[in-house]
């Protein structure tokens, strides 16, 4: 009996001693960066979210340790795990520097770094073009060790972490930035980001694995670490990465299930690939996310099955709706297409007319419901196929019927029926199009979702105008430049007194007092927008300087002023617009000095600028080392470096090339500075004035890219114009003695000029007659190898790509033969007109033979747009032709080369086209072909 007391008491000492142990094992401590989204962040509610979270969650799982995280910036991490305050590092890149400091475990996952350029820098595209600019990146990232072994001349600016590096960017602070592929958690920064630096434009850095790290010399944890990794169940590893990027990192991209012949929305072109409106969005989608996309074709039932069966990851668009439920999951609201009524032979005046007839309709469409109420006495007549209701309208089976608008009217052209059928404008449908996906898979709905969100509604409707011809069809149209204004702001304008708007007397062409003395410039015409669309008055006050503009605007004798900058000191005292003009600053040095790109090139030197610039306070600065120079304007910024005042003058781009145009400086040159490069104009606004900030926004963001052109264009062209007064006289006292001049040697050669002249007439003449056709005055073989060798060596110097289409009308031959040759004549005459109206200025239309003819169109991004050409050709040329009170039809066959794709040569780009040309031609014609 004591023998067993003994034992049960030794058994229960050793079971109490154990739970001690077990309760004073302590968590791994982890360290994580507080940033980094998707891969270690801090969430919203405070708690450690990401992607190498949730992988150390399952390995905690699996080895049966606690893991606790500890957020960190960056280098503070770094740190922590140097002194021991945390275990293991959750995982980053391995580099020299840190193998010194650290000991690392096998990766635990991969990430793409790049190099983020901004729109500005769109045509550098490798990192030793980027030595002029500063990168910005994180401290302690290994981004610089990266970088410095790619092109060890780059220059950096540091940041604390991510966001402020993020920040830095988009206030042009700096114009390239190193970071990891991934995704923005805020999506407002993740829009501005991918605006200002598209994902078109990065350049790869390497490919990193994201190893957890631990002291030198735990070899023990560091195995124990390997260990539970290495025995994580794959499935369990792709179901983390696709929940925080979407996609499995072994996955090429995004696979897009798409229904065919649904034009203009989806249908394979004649390169084999899906083209249409919804691809291009998913295309724009890609270009904005980095994320490659690839297509699988079919029918609407097998494009859905794609889906379900998980050979596709999405649906490219489908009309889900409550009564059409797939089962499938609604992503993201992709388009609304709009349906109407269609009737054959006669258009319908009032629905009453048709509400006891019968009305055709497809089963699958979301309206039927609501096409019921609207004509409860109508016999529905359900049909499989908008081909099919139009074969039954066409024989007299039922009087109308509803279907997509834009595919429907494809539909009828292509059939050569549509003029016989008419829609009826008055009653609309509209179909909600939605992106589908299966069930359950929240990482790529988010994905998908913040890839919508980065592009604009401009962007939708430029796809929109290219796809969908008739406007009536496009939902886009009218939301672009809608301005919405409460009732309370309509009454706060209606009230408010003249806004006065402060400007500078000679500032050209930003804005200045013309000889009328009239408020002009570019400001002045997006003050007008601003007055036009407020309903406001404005009241213009001229001030002769920035200091003195600046200042008035900061007492509130003035509310509003153009091209002021946005600084710190000046954000506490007045109020910005969004920025609406890009306002880079440039340098004008002498013809015969070094290009600058950067201030510090200029350390030693005296730099003028003028009085009252925001960037004078930034010059100031010692790290510069820069003599300032200050002048009254732009015009004495130039003369103080003509005169040897000044080695350089600052001032923006637009004023300086505005004055250089003017007073025709030859020499000086102009440089843009990199540093910079990206800073905008916005309007001032004194805060008595704060409630037209938000309306003056909506004014501004309507303001898209053509319409600054053609203001750019508009005051350029009319400063530049404007002589001085001083000019003005000399070039009058040029005049007369140039006509003095020309007087006399008229007079005195007055003889031979006849003889001179005929000779010339004549030499044009045959000039004209070896390179254009006297029939048609277009450039002929002879012109045509010049010109094609001159595409030739301009594309080939660019790197860019060019199309030849060879065209043939067949047709001509019998008109000339039964009508005649003054007929015949006529019509090549019309066939060239109409393709000289069918392309650019730009391009080249040349006659090859008696009814060929070739186009070379220059600069041609891809195929689509060449496509297009070749359609409008068709379109225009395949009409009938009236000549002599004869219709005359021809048939158009196009061959169509790609340079450099079929040829770098003009024998084989000619030879190709003509082959082409060929196949269209044996394929009934009307038609194009290319390889």
């Amino acid at each position: 009996m004591k023998l067993f007391i003994r034992c049960l008491s030794v058994f229960f000492f050793l079971l109490f001693t154990s739970v001690l142990a077990a309760n004073d094992k302590k968590p791994l401590v982890i360290v994580m960066g507080a940033d980094s989204y998707p891969y270690q962040f801090i969430g919203e509610t405070g708690e450690s979210e990401g992607l190498l979270v949730d992988l150390w969650r399952a390995w905690s799982q699996q080895v049966g340790e606690e893991v606790v995280f500890v957020a960190r910036h960056w280098k503070e991490g770094l740190e922590q795990l140097d002194s021991g305050q945390a275990s293991v590092h959750i995982g980053m890149a391995v580099t020299d520097k840190r193998l010194q400091r650290f000991d690392f475990a096998t990766p635990i996952s991969t990430v793409n770094t790049h190099l983020y350029l901004h729109k500005t820098l769109n045509k550098k595209h490798n990192i030793e073009e980027l030595q002029p600019y500063h990168v910005g990146i994180v401290s302690g990232s290994s981004h610089e060790a990266s970088l410095l072994a790619l092109s060890p001349k780059l220059t950096f600016k540091y940041y604390k972490n991510r966001n402020a590096l993020l920040q830095a960017a988009l206030i042009g602070e700096v114009l390239v930035f190193a970071g990891m592929e991934g995704q923005i958690k805020s999506s407002k920064t993740s829009r501005q980001i991918a605006e200002l630096f598209p994902n078109r434009s990065r350049l790869l850095i390497k490919q990193v694995g994201l190893s957890p790290a631990v002291k030198h010399g735990e070899t023990q944890l560091l195995a124990k670490i390997n260990s539970g990794f290495s025995l994580l169940d794959n499935a369990r590893i792709r179901e983390i990465e696709a929940h925080w990027l979407g996609i499995a990192q072994e996955q090429e991209g995004v696979r897009i299930a798409a229904t065919l012949n649904i034009e203009p929305y989806v249908n394979l072109g004649v390169d084999g690939r899906p083209h249409g409106l919804y691809v291009d969005i998913w295309d724009l989608w890609s270009e904005k996310t980095g994320i490659p996309v690839s297509y699988a074709t079919g029918d609407m039932n097998s494009s859905l099955d794609f889906v379900r069966k998980g050979k596709a990851d999405v649906h490219i668009g489908y009309p889900e709706s409550d009564a059409l439920n797939t089962g499938l999951q609604r992503l993201q609201l992709l388009y609304q297409v709009k349906s109407r009524l269609f009737s054959v032979g006669a258009p319908i005046d009032t629905l009453s007319a048709i509400n006891h007839t019968r009305i055709g309709a497809v089963p699958t469409a979301p309206y039927l419901d609501k096409l019921k109420q609207t004509f409860p006495e109508a016999e529905l007549k359900l049909y499989d196929s908008v081909d099919a209701m139009i074969e039954a309208a066409q024989a007299g089976n039922i009087s109308s019927f509803v279907a997509s608008s834009a595919w429907t009217q494809h539909y009828l052209v292509q059939k050569g029926v549509g003029p016989d059928f008419y829609q009826f404008m008055d009653l609309e449908f509209n179909t909600d199009i939605f992106v589908l996906s299966q069930v359950g898979n929240s990482g790529l709905s988010k994905r998908i979702k913040q890839g919508f969100a980065l592009i604009s509604q401009e962007e939708f409707a430029e796809i929109e105008q290219k796809w969908v011809l008739d406007s009536n069809n496009r939902i886009y149209t009218d939301k672009v430049h809608l301005l919405e204004i409460s009732e309370q702001d309509k009454a706060y304008l209606a009230n408010m007194p003249p806004l006065k708007v402060g400007y500078l007397a000679n500032w050209k062409p930003m804005e200045f007092t013309n000889q009328a003395g009239i408020f002009s410039g570019v400001n002045s015409e997006l003050v007008e927008l601003l007055q036009d669309k407020l309903a406001i008055e404005v009241e213009a006050v001229e001030y002769p300087n920035w200091q003195s503009l600046i200042s008035a605007l900061l007492k509130g004798e003035v509310e509003l002023a153009g091209s002021v900058a946005k600084t710190q000191d000046r954000s506490r005292q007045l109020l910005f617009s969004e920025p609406y003009w890009p306002s880079p600053w440039a340098l004008a040095t002498g013809i015969d000095k070094e290009s600058v790109f950067n201030i510090q090139q200029l350390s030693g030197q005296r730099v003028a600028i003028v009085e009252g610039y925001q960037l004078i306070n930034e010059l100031l600065g010692s790290e510069y080392g820069i003599e300032l120079v200050l002048v009254a304007d732009t015009e004495a910024g130039l003369k103080a470096v003509s005169d040897g005042l000044a080695d350089a003058f600052i001032e923006k781009v637009i004023n300086m090339a505005a004055q250089l145009k003017l007073q025709q400086v030859n020499q000086l040159k102009m440089s843009v500075l990199a540093d910079f490069s990206e800073q905008h104009s916005h309007f001032g606004v004194h805060p008595d004035r704060a409630r037209l900030v938000p309306l003056i926004n909506q004014v501004l963001s309507g303001v898209n890219q053509p319409m600054r052109q053609d203001i750019y264009r508009n005051w350029v062209s009319k400063t530049a114009a404007e002589p001085s007064r001083v000019g003005y006289w000399a070039c009058m006292i040029i005049c007369v003695f140039l006509i003095i001049f020309v007087t006399l040697f008229i007079f005195v050669k007055f003889l031979l000029s006849k003889e001179v002249k005929k000779r010339k007439e004549l030499e044009e003449k045959l000039l004209h007659l070896t390179n254009y056709d006297t029939l048609t005055l277009l450039p002929n073989r002879s012109l045509l190898d010049d010109r094609l060798e001159q595409a030739i060596l301009l594309h080939a110097r660019e790197l860019g790509m060019f199309a030849v289409l060879f065209i043939d009308f067949s047709g001509v031959k019998s008109v000339n033969t039964e009508l005649g040759h003054q007929v015949g004549d006529q019509l090549m005459k019309k066939l060239a007109q109409g393709l000289r109206q069918s392309v650019r200025r730009s391009d080249t239309v040349a006659r090859f033979s008696s009814d060929e003819f070739v186009v070379i169109l220059n600069r041609t991004k891809d195929l689509d747009i060449v496509c297009q050409v070749a359609e409008t050709i068709i379109s225009n040329l395949s009409k009938s032709f009236e000549i002599e009170q004869i219709d005359v039809n021809v048939i158009t066959n196009i061959g169509i080369a790609m340079y450099p794709a079929d040829g770098d040569v003009a024998v084989e780009l000619l030879k190709t086209a003509d082959e082409l040309m060929s196949r269209a031609k044996k394929s009934g014609g009307n038609c194009y072909k290319s390889s």
